[in-house]
Parts: structure tokens; C-alpha cells; sequence
């Protein structure tokens, strides 16, 4: 098999690996909702920590994964159809024009979906189905679940949020939506580079990609390893998939990449992607590779070159972890064959809608199971004699059982909901967006011509290629004999 086939039927791996993420998306707002002692070490200081809070097992629940891994993604399917065009089929003009329709859909094919799960959840809390969730002892879902109010300042509050989940990333309706934003602007960010470089050679193409994935490495900002770096990296890997020479090398040495070179990556990834969300110092594992990443002088001077000073360290451990498994899944044939399983496919398919559904899902159907649909009884706290604050008392679980009825529930609902979103509205974002192309773009079997008509030029003097005639050329391209 050629490395052209070779790399073509592995890029199937994309969508195995995004199905997984979007269950691991699930795993993780399932211990937040009901679990959160899992994001720490142990359950308190001194405490044997259980076995889901050990390194490598406690990864699928700690949360900080599924976006990185998304972002990572939308690097390397972004870059990847208009590579292949530029590089594989020598066609850089069609190569851009893939770009500019890719940057096109990518707006609707975004905006479009989000809109409609936000007005799901508007519909919702008109209804009173956030009750229960208002009322938990899970911070994390009281604060994701939008506040009882008014109709007339819920309908207002949906309008801003629509506004704002594209501004500030705010939107009380799901604020898993927080993402979409630095998403798309991800998306652009690729289509850029894809445009600065086009023309440039393959070694000065690879050094833009790697000195952009330092820059945003060794940037402290908010997030920047989260999406500039992981992006990048997609970007990268991308332009390699194209890359004879490196597919060749990988396809002569596949035993010793799979079975020597990945493991190392994923173990070392793993245990560094282990660190806890919070109280590092309650067993020494944590307290050791907190001292390594984040205090290796031990007096608080510096940083490491994973975890510079200033940086999130949380996310930047999980960041490693991400570009490990990236490059070993890009190395490893085995591994991409894994990933092309047909029912990491399915769920690949539905990936973006289980990111739109399982919130409000999560926040309705599952905290009706363990909660109650009512959420009462509940009172709101008052003063005490002196006039200081109560302390709120919130309702509880009715049990253990209720809970794993509810994971099992809330799982299989949101499922059913992904696959129906994808063969309706998905379905019918598609189409619109499809609309929208074709009334924008020109029809590529006449190319130029409507918008050469639209600056007032007649198509009759344009020749064959959609272009206009020089001076004393005739519009004709059947002619038999030449031009006197």
C-alpha cells in the first residue's frame, strides 16, 4: 500500500479519537455533578485515596481533556483537505479556494447548532425544569443552571446570551458553550497560516508550525495551551501526514514506534496529565510531580518548561498529556486502526451534538432522578438573631442507587438525543449552510463570471478560465484557426 492510501484511510482515526473525547466529556460533568472528591488526590488529607483518584485511572474524570483535544482536532481537519490539495495534487489555487469556503462554513456550521440548543435550554427554564438543579448540593450544577426569573427578563437574558456566547463566552443557558467561541477563532487562526505559508517550502513551513506552538507554550495567558498551542500542533501534524518522506519512515519503523515509542509517550503523558485539580499536597505522588512542574527551586522562583511561572498547571499537565497522545496515535498505525473502529466512528459522528445536549440533559433529566423532579423541600436561608446570614441548606441525593440510575439514564438519553439532533437538525443546519455557499460563491463550473457581471462587466467578455479578454481578443475559445 502506497504512504498516500496508508495516510488517507488513517485519517479515519480523527473521528474515533473525537468520539472518545466527547464520552470522556460525559465521564467528567458526571463526577463534577455527583462526585466531585475525584478531581483531588484523595478524599482528604491523610486519607487513602480510592482507586479512581490514582494516577492514569483518574484522567477519563478529572476534567480538562475534551476541549484541548477538540481544539487539537480543528487544527488538523482544518489544514488537512487544503494540504492535500496543495501538496499531493500540485492544485494551490484550489487549495485556497478550499480555505475560503472551509472559513465560510465554519461560522453557520458553529453558530447555527448552538443557537438552537440555547433555545432548547430558554424553553426549559421557562418550563421550571432547572427546579432541582437550583436547588442541589452540587455547586458546580447550581452555578451552570440558569436562575429562575420572569419570562419577560428570561426572554431578554436570552437574547444576550446568543450575543455574548460569541463575545465573552457567556451563556447562562449552557455554559458549556464557553468554548464555541475560541473555537472558531482557532479555526480562522489556521486558515491564516494556511494562507501565509501556501507557498512556501515544506522545512520553512514545519518551522512556522513549531515556533508557533512555543510562542503559545510559553505564553501565560489564559488558555493559550489550551487552544493556540493544541491547534498548532493539529496544524503540524497535518503537514506531516502529507509528508513523504515521513510517512515512509514511519511505515519502516511501525514495531518500533508502536510498541516502544508510543507506550513511553502515553506513560510519561499520563502520570504528568494526572495532576490534580486542587490539593496537591495530600499524597506524595502529587506532591512530587508538583514540586517538579511548578516548584522545582523550591522557593516559589520559577517554573519548569512545562509549566512556565504564571501558567495554569492543571491545564498545562493536561495539555502534555494531549500532544503525547496525539503523536503517538500519529505514529502508531495500530493505534489509528483502533481509533477507525466502527463504533468510535458512531460516536464520532455524534460528537458535537453530545458537546450541545448533554448539559441540559445533565442539569434536567439526571438531577430529576437523584433529586427529584420538584426539588423541594427547600427554603431559602434566612437571618439569624444577630442578623447575620444562614447558612443555605440544600436538598441531597435520595440515595447511591439513585445516582447510578441517573448515570446510566442521563447517558443513554443524551445519546438518543445526539442521534436525533444529527438526523434533524443537524441535518437542517447543513442545508442552510449549503445555502448560504451557494448563493455566496460562485458555481465552480463558471467560475468568476457572476461576480465579474456584478461589477458591471458582461460574461461574453470573458474567456474560457473566467477571466477578462485583453484589449482586441476575441471571446471565442472554439476558434479553428488563429487570430489574424
Amino acid at each position: 500500500m502506497s504512504t498516500t492510501k496508508q495516510s488517507q484511510r488513517n485519517i479515519k482515526w480523527v473521528e474515533g479519537l473525537r468520539g472518545i473525547t466527547s464520552a470522556l466529556v460525559i465521564s467528567t460533568h458526571v463526577a463534577r455533578a455527583w462526585d466531585f472528591w475525584l478531581f483531588w488526590p484523595s478524599d482528604k488529607n491523610g486519607v487513602a485515596p480510592r482507586l479512581l483518584q490514582l494516577p492514569f485511572l483518574r484522567i477519563p474524570y478529572q476534567g480538562r481533556i475534551g476541549v484541548p483535544v477538540f481544539a487539537f482536532l480543528t487544527g488538523f481537519v482544518c489544514a488537512y483537505k487544503p494540504l492535500r490539495l496543495a501538496y499531493q495534487q500540485g492544485n494551490v489555487p484550489g487549495s485556497l479556494k478550499s480555505v475560503a469556503r472551509s472559513a465560510f462554513r465554519r461560522p453557520p456550521r458553529l453558530v447555527l447548532p448552538a443557537v438552537v440548543a440555547t433555545l432548547f435550554s430558554f424553553v426549559l427554564s421557562c418550563m421550571g425544569a432547572y427546579r432541582a438543579a437550583n436547588h442541589c448540593d452540587s455547586f458546580w450544577v447550581r452555578f451552570d443552571a440558569p436562575d429562575p426569573v420572569p419570562f419577560r427578563e428570561n426572554v431578554d437574558r436570552l437574547f444576550t446570551s446568543l450575543l455574548t456566547t460569541w463575545t465573552n463566552t457567556e451563556n447562562i443557558y449552557d455554559r458549556h458553550q464557553w468554548a464555541m467561541r475560541p473555537l472558531l477563532a482557532g479555526a480562522f487562526q489556521v486558515y491564516i497560516v494556511l494562507a501565509a505559508t501556501i507557498g512556501m517550502r515544506f522545512k520553512y513551513r514545519i518551522l512556522v508550525h513549531v515556533l508557533l506552538m512555543t510562542y503559545w507554550w510559553m505564553n501565560v495567558e489564559n488558555l493559550t495551551e489550551t487552544f493556540g498551542a493544541m491547534l498548532s500542533l493539529g496544524t503540524l501534524l497535518a503537514e506531516l501526514s502529507q509528508h513523504r518522506p515521513t510517512q515512509t519512515f514511519i511505515t519502516a519503523h511501525q514495531k518500533i514506534l508502536t510498541y516502544v515509542v508510543a507506550p513511553i509517550l502515553l506513560l510519561v503523558g499520563g502520570y504528568i496529565g494526572s495532576y490534580p485539580h486542587e490539593h496537591e499536597d495530600w499524597t506524595d505522588w502529587s506532591l512530587s510531580l508538583h514540586n517538579f512542574l511548578i516548584n522545582p527551586a523550591g522557593d516559589d522562583s520559577r517554573g519548569s518548561i512545562l509549566v512556565p511561572k504564571g501558567a495554569n498547571p492543571g491545564r498545562r499537565a493536561s495539555a502534555f498529556f494531549i500532544q503525547c497522545l496525539a503523536v503517538s496515535v500519529f505514529l502508531s498505525h495500530s493505534l489509528q486502526k483502533l481509533l477507525s473502529h466502527r463504533i468510535l466512528l458512531w460516536l464520532g459522528h455524534h460528537s458535537f451534538a453530545v458537546y450541545l445536549v448533554h448539559g441540559t440533559i445533565l442539569r434536567t433529566v439526571g438531577m430529576w432522578i437523584v433529586y427529584g423532579i420538584s426539588g423541594e423541600p427547600w427554603e431559602p436561608a434566612g437571618k439569624n438573631e444577630d442578623g447575620s446570614q444562614q447558612e443555605q441548606q440544600w436538598i441531597i441525593p435520595k440515595s447511591r442507587r439513585h445516582k447510578m440510575v441517573g448515570i446510566v439514564v442521563f447517558t443513554a438519553v443524551t445519546y438518543l438525543a445526539a442521534w436525533a439532533w444529527m438526523r434533524w437538525i443537524d441535518t437542517a443546519c447543513a442545508k442552510a449552510t449549503m445555502w448560504l455557499e451557494k448563493k455566496v460563491f460562485d458555481d465552480e463550473e463558471d467560475e468568476g463570471r457572476n461576480g465579474f457581471a456584478e461589477k458591471g462587466y458582461a460574461t461574453h467578455h470573458m474567456n474560457g478560465n473566467g477571466t477578462l479578454l485583453r484589449p482586441g481578443e476575441n471571446c471565442r475559445t472554439d476558434r479553428s484557426q488563429p487570430p489574424p
